[in-house]
């Protein structure tokens, strides 16, 4: 897949998330009331992902003799 279909596609799946969201939102108008977890996910998921990718994208770039 090519870089420019890529991004479209990212594009458009990021805009069809936020379409059902808003209409969702329109259907339920009261406001959330958010628990721990759910956020406790939400601010820790990416920066556990950046790490772990990190470390395996480092796991073989290591110079051995």
């Amino acid at each position: 897949m090519n870089k420019a279909a890529l991004f479209a596609s990212v594009w458009g799946i990021s805009l069809l998330i936020s379409a059902l969201l808003r209409f969702w939102g329109q259907q339920h108008p009261q406001p959330l009331e958010p628990s721990a977890i759910p956020i406790l996910v939400l601010l820790l998921m990416p920066s556990g992902l950046m790490a772990g990718w990190l470390l395996w994208s480092s796991r073989g770039s290591g110079e051995s003799e």
